[in-house]
């Protein structure tokens, strides 16, 4: 081998290394292992829990890399979304679902889906998340419609940023 590809490929075998190295030496290497407390949440979801869970309930949705949402999700299983950025509230439906698993098991899913609201992160068709993970997933949750957000199609404001709570957006709603 000539004497000038040494330096060549001792540099490839480098990088190569550098490449399968892990950067963060204490972050873990194996498969991902669900949390206890969200598995045990999905093993014990109910249709009526979940129905509970999401019936009259206002809430604030920051995960998913989108824009957050707040929603107000009513009894009748009508779903109103304020998304921050929007002035427009978009109207949509929530259903539970129990489907069985590849195992037969009943899994219970909360369903939501906006026909026509044409915004990032809204489905026009149902999208569904396991009830236990979607719950655990809510960044908070309250009873009623503090926001008055129930049948509008226009917010009172645009929410410029994500809130930090929804007490923050209800102070701003009473001015």
């Amino acid at each position: 081998m000539p004497q000038r590809h040494v330096p060549l490929l001792f540099s490839l075998a480098l990088a190569g290394l550098a490449a399968c190295s892990n950067p963060d030496p204490a972050a873990p290497t194996g498969p991902a292992v669900p949390l206890p407390q969200i598995q045990a949440a999905i093993d014990n979801a109910t249709p009526e829990t979940a129905r509970n869970g999401m019936s009259n309930k206002t809430w604030l949705w920051t995960r998913g890399g989108g824009p957050a949402q707040i929603h107000y999700t009513s009894a009748e299983g009508r779903d109103y979304v304020w998304m921050v950025g929007q002035r427009r509230i978009f109207a949509g439906e929530w259903r539970v679902a129990a489907d069985p698993n590849s195992r037969g098991r009943e899994i219970i899913s909360i369903c939501r889906r906006y026909p026509g609201g044409g915004a990032a992160g809204l489905s026009e068709g149902w999208d569904c998340d396991q009830a236990g993970k979607f719950f655990y997933d809510i960044t908070e949750r309250e009873s009623g419609d503090p926001l008055r957000i129930n049948g509008r199609s226009e917010a009172l404001f645009v929410l410029d940023k994500t809130p930090g709570s929804l007490a923050e957006v209800q102070a701003r709603v009473r001015q």
